[in-house]
């Protein structure tokens, strides 16, 4: 009876073992054909610590401007030069996105990230070393240049590495790690000192440059350059497929839309404005940008503490500020579930409208207060839970739909100088809101600057979600076929040759 069992026992460990190893075998197989997203995933986690960086440089002004101003400074500094100081970085970031385009095309996406990189560290180098004014000045200036050609270049490198199932949740993951950034350094500035602070903040482009090297360039970008092989290559390790006729269908529409592109002799910026679908689409992201930057975001984040101390809470102004900053990196990661589960036209629209509420209550409670003089004590805690829910809804559409759609809407020969005017949109907008800000809140009232964002925050999201084409589960070439009748033919005469092929 014991032999039995025994036998009985090691049939059955025989059993399992060919199951298990069948289950790998089927495994390893299904990864063979199916491939695998691991290197694009690890290629934009890198690729983003940039952002966090950037991040770094926006959640600056909050802390640092109360104290550059109060008497601990090492140099005095008035309300207007602080003003200065918040404004030029968003003067540098229209800088840096208008010379982005002289490089993305020539040195590649990647060279062109690790670039850019450096004014971010030479920023706090001078910020570190600063003792008067000037320095500040040049450094946000400098730092700005840095930001505004990396989102371009960042925003053009997730969009050219990744698959169209995932494009979405890598373009969140940029701006993902700028909120990571932001609220990480909301924290040090809160429970460390000024230079702590400064210091923290300079170790980000240094580890970005140790690391990012490491990681491929583009399919795309070789492609324009005719290295075809290279190209392949660089696909195949993305995709994580070793053989490369699974990507000869892939490789195919992406030469397709190039060669397309490259027949024609005009130049980039001119190509962007002479055809009709080039307009439309920068008419779309005009009104992308305009909403979402004139909804305030900017100036809430640099002016955050100063906003919380008008309320009257009983909780300290930074810790009030690292709530909002902590619940939006929530809302953040939350994005990831939701971004490829919604059209992006409806998602953008929603938080418009959403966002509007939560503006228009601060509105309304510091018209109250300020205006009206009465008694808002029992309710003081608005601003904080109502700029809570603005930054989660912003989180969910306005701050990232944005950055995806520019990455898709314009064909190859015109993205790079598209992408920059994107950002020189959104540049002169962040600029008009942190300059503008407190000429308009001294002139008028805060409650008046809240009632503005509440205001566009409406009417752009609306205007957006008229004139915006649905770009959700297209890849590149499809979103292109649509607004280019002869790239479609094109298109769908090669993919019914690729299917008789097969």
């Amino acid at each position: 009876m014991k032999i039995t069992n025994w036998i009985f026992r090691i049939n059955s460990y025989n059993i399992n073992e060919e199951l298990k190893i069948s289950e790998q075998e089927n495994d390893l197989k299904r990864v063979k054909d199916e491939g695998s997203r691991f290197l694009q995933y690890t290629a934009g986690i890198c690729a983003c610590i940039s952002m966090a960086a950037w991040g770094s440089f926006i959640a600056w002004p909050s802390p640092a401007i109360p104290h550059l101003t109060s008497n601990s400074s090492a140099f005095p500094v008035t309300k207007e030069q602080g003003s200065l100081i918040i404004s030029l970085y968003n003067l540098g970031d229209l800088f840096g996105g208008l010379i982005n385009p002289l490089f993305i095309d020539r040195i590649g996406r990647k060279y062109t990230l690790l670039l850019f990189s450096l004014p971010g560290l030479v920023g706090w180098i001078l910020i570190i070393f600063a003792n008067n004014c000037v320095y500040l000045y040049i450094a946000r200036f400098i730092a700005g240049v840095g930001q505004g050609s990396t989102f371009n270049s960042l925003v053009i490198y997730l969009t050219e590495i990744s698959e169209k199932s995932i494009r979405g949740i890598l373009i969140n993951m940029m701006h993902m790690s700028m909120i990571t950034g932001i609220f990480v350094f909301t924290i040090v500035a809160t429970y460390t000192s000024y230079n702590v602070l400064n210091f923290a903040s300079a170790t980000l482009p240094i580890l970005f440059l140790l690391m990012f090297p490491f990681l491929p360039e583009t399919p795309y970008y070789y492609l324009m350059k005719g290295r075809n092989e290279d190209s392949m290559k660089c696909l195949m390790k993305l995709r994580g497929i070793c053989d490369p006729n699974q990507l000869t269908s892939e490789i195919d529409e992406m030469r397709l839309a190039i060669e397309e592109e490259k027949k024609l002799k005009t130049s980039n910026f001119r190509e962007l404005i002479n055809k009709s679908h080039n307009r439309r689409g920068l008419l779309i992201i005009f009104f992308l940008k305009m909403t979402q930057l004139l909804s305030g975001i900017v100036a809430i984040l640099a002016y955050a503490q100063e906003i919380f101390a008008k309320s009257n809470l009983s909780i300290n102004p930074g810790v009030q500020v690292i709530i909002v900053n902590g619940i939006s990196l929530l809302a953040c990661f939350a994005t990831h579930v939701i971004i490829e589960r919604f059209n992006r036209r409806t998602l953008f629209l929603s938080t418009g409208l959403l966002a509007s509420l939560c503006l228009g209550s601060v509105s309304l409670f510091f018209f109250m207060e300020l205006y009206l003089e009465a008694d808002v004590s029992s309710i003081s805690f608005v601003p904080l839970v109502a700029l809570v829910c603005f930054q989660i809804v912003y989180q969910f559409g306005l701050g990232t739909v944005p950055y995806i759609v520019q990455g898709e809407l314009f064909p190859m020969n015109v993205k790079g100088s598209a992408v920059a005017c994107g950002m020189v949109m959104g540049s002169c907008f962040a600029f008009a809101t942190t300059a503008g800000y407190s000429v308009l809140s001294n002139a008028a009232g805060i409650y008046t600057t809240f009632f503005f964002f509440a205001t566009t925050a409406l009417l752009g999201s609306v205007i957006t979600f008229w004139i915006m084409p649905e770009t959700k589960g297209r890849s590149l070439e499809e979103i292109q076929a649509m607004q280019n009748p002869k790239l479609k033919e094109k298109l769908d005469s090669e993919r019914k040759i690729n299917k008789s092929v097969n």
